[in-house]
């Protein structure tokens, strides 16, 4: 249906939306941003800079109110419906698609509207509200699809430049001075999330993820504060939104932090969006304001799109007839009855779309588990379908899966701990898994057995712990082994009784699990203690090929280190491999070369990032890239090793 000025056209409640009397807008072009195809445009924004350094900024608003009025049909479809429902192959407006189009704004049509007038000084606080109605010719509005925003933005030219311009810099500010107060407020336009005002995390359509969407939406809040405060300063009873919250021990802005640098690992971010979905409690219409503690405001309403929302249409009309001279068209208790029938309604509509987002899971996982496409499934779906298979024997594929999920560093302990209780099918899966799993994480070793231990409902091992006798108080030695019933792990040594204890928790697994020798020894201390080596049984991968960029010259290392680096059997050398990490820190501590640091630097895009480790001791240094932050460590770390072997044995060919 196409638009008819308001002049000319009945309403549909049965009055006539004259602009004639209206004051007419004449400031400047107020900027309608939505989606090229929108026909229910609520708002339009025009800003300007202000000589002392704030900001003007001012929102016109549908004038809904003037066209639809109280109890007439438009309006008790309305209250049915509550707001528009926006589907994939169709809308459904809440008003009625003839009411709709005789109340949105218009670059074409003359339209009344709502009109807050705001005020802000050089920190964005807002210093002055005045609500007015207005008058908008024909003209006077223009329409910008988020997608220009950025360009317009970008072209000094442009005639709506300086005014976009304005808007951006106010909205930032906005958004910094609501951040530093401790808001849960998030626009991630890359990846395209944000968080709505009562904290739930949402996406934002693709078509919307520019620097227009934080426009609106900052310029929006802005807006609903404003005339909650003129609301409250005029003794005027709309429909406050407020919010209360169970968060402790940190604010809104620690976690829109921690949801930002979650957003590239799906299990940490599904992680804090159940946290914030915990603490954030839903905000709630009410006749009185309590406060809204998500936007960190003390009052806020809705009133922005009353096209789409029936509480904005309500709260509209209460503010237009307030500026007629008009009594409230609603009692006390009619408004009360609307806040429980929208309250209501959002806790029914939110019940729902829990339950069909769940099913839709439960579907795509079933459907991704028989076709074999695990690398599909998200931490959810994955644990669940793993803890199933577990019970069971393994299906095609599986062991590839875990592999790729070790290699991006995607598997967890408890993946590991479900793999530890599995059945004799696993047995040949499992002993090649926790091998590799060794290499890569020898700190999974003790969460591992004691989450078996839970799940068996056996008691947690017994662990023994001696010390080297004759060695020097720097250099101490530690032999650990773990024992569970009959079953005995091998002892393992370690400059720290931490490390030694993590190896022997996997030697005992080796025995509970893969079939390892279980025999009650006593340590055989290594012949040179001077370096603490992870076992020989973790199937060594050999020295790897000398690949390390070194920054120091060879003579560098004391000539002590040297010799006995030199001096090391290829079997000793092979077996620093196995755990680079830990042989790098046991040698530093006995040869007393300093920490051995990790820096590290991102790259790629997003959604599939690089990372690449700098492992440096004693001056040399080494640098891997990986797509997994453990792994590139690792790397870095075998290739200073490496690099370490191969200045011994030139610095001892040189003597």
């Amino acid at each position: 249906m196409t638009d008819r000025p308001a002049t000319t056209s009945p309403s549909p409640g049965g009055t006539s939306p004259s602009t004639e009397a209206l004051p007419r807008w004449e400031t400047g072009t107020a900027v309608m941003i939505d989606d090229p195809g929108t026909r229910d445009l609520d708002d339009a924004i025009w800003a300007t800079e202000t000589a002392d350094g704030g900001w003007s900024a001012t929102v016109h608003i549908a004038a809904t109110a003037a066209t639809v009025r109280a109890g007439s049909p438009a309006d008790l479809r309305a209250r049915s419906r509550i707001e528009s429902k926006y589907l994939r192959n169709k809308t459904i407006p809440m008003l009625g698609e003839h009411a709709e189009q005789q109340a949105t704004l218009s670059d074409t049509h003359d339209r009344p509207a709502l009109t807050v007038s705001m005020t802000f000084d050089t920190t964005a606080t807002l210093t002055a509200a005045h609500v007015t109605r207005s008058h908008l010719p024909a003209g006077s509005c223009v329409r910008v699809p988020y997608s220009a925003v950025p360009e317009i933005l970008e072209h000094p030219d442009h005639k709506l430049h300086t005014q976009l311009t304005a808007s951006h810099t106010l909205a930032k500010a906005m958004l910094a001075r609501r951040t530093a107060a401790g808001a849960l407020a998030l626009y991630d336009l890359i990846r395209g999330y944000s968080v709505t005002e009562d904290g739930a995390i949402t996406r934002i359509p693709t078509q919307q993820r520019t620097v227009g969407y934080v426009i609106v939406a900052e310029l929006m809040v802005a807006t609903g504060t404003a005339l909650a405060e003129w609301s409250i300063d005029n003794d005027l009873m709309v429909l406050y939104r407020n919010h209360h919250t169970r968060l402790l021990g940190s604010n809104g802005a620690d976690l829109a932090a921690d949801i930002a640098a979650s957003l590239h690992d799906p299990e940490l971010f599904e992680q804090l969006r159940s946290r914030v979905n915990r603490t954030f409690g839903r905000a709630r219409y009410d006749t009185a304001p309590r406060g809204h503690h998500g936007l960190r405001v003390g009052a806020y309403t809705h009133v922005t799109s009353p096209l789409r929302r029936y509480a904005d249409l309500v709260t509209h009309r209460i503010v237009w007839d307030h500026l007629t001279g008009a009594p409230n068209p609603y009692t006390r208790t009619e408004l009360d009855e609307i806040a429980a029938e929208i309250n209501s309604s959002a806790d029914a509509k939110k019940r729902h779309t829990e339950s069909h987002f769940k099913q839709q899971h439960r579907i795509e996982g079933a459907k991704h588990i028989l076709d074999g496409q695990y690398s599909t499934l998200d931490s959810k779906q994955w644990r669940r379908m793993f803890d199933l298979m577990t019970k069971v024997a393994p299906s095609a594929g599986i062991e590839a899966e875990l592999n790729r999920r070790l290699a991006a560093d995607q598997l967890a302990p408890n993946d590991l701990t479900r793999l530890a209780i599995a059945g004799p099918a696993w047995i040949d899966i499992r002993t090649r898994l926790f091998r590799a799993a060794r290499r890569a994480h020898p700190e999974f070793g003790p969460s591992i057995i004691s989450g078996r231990a839970q799940i068996l409902g056996d008691s947690q091992p017994e662990i023994e712990v001696l010390e080297a006798p004759n060695r020097p108080t720097h250099q101490p030695l530690f032999a650990v082994r773990a024992r569970s019933g009959e079953a005995i792990g091998t002892w393992q040594f370690g400059d720290t009784k931490k490390s030694a204890q993590a190896q022997a928790m996997w030697e005992l697994l080796d025995v509970l699990c893969c079939g390892g020798h279980c025999a009650d020894n006593p340590p055989a201390w290594p012949d040179t203690p001077t370096i603490a080596d992870p076992p020989a049984a973790m199937d060594a991968p050999g020295t790897p090929a000398a690949s390390a960029q070194t920054s120091r010259a060879a003579g560098a290392l004391p000539a002590e280190t040297v010799r006995r680096l030199a001096a090391l059997s290829e079997t000793r050398r092979a077996n620093a491999f196995s755990n680079p990490v830990g042989w790098l820190n046991s040698l530093a501590a006995a040869e007393r070369l300093g920490e051995v640091t990790y820096s590290y630097d991102i790259d790629g895009p997003s959604h599939a990032p690089l990372f690449t480790c700098t492992a440096t001791l004693a001056g040399i240094e080494c640098y891997e890239t990986s797509t997994a932050k453990t792994q590139s460590r690792v790397a870095a770390a075998t290739g200073l090793i490496t690099a370490l072997f191969q200045t011994a044995t030139t610095s001892t060919e040189a003597i």
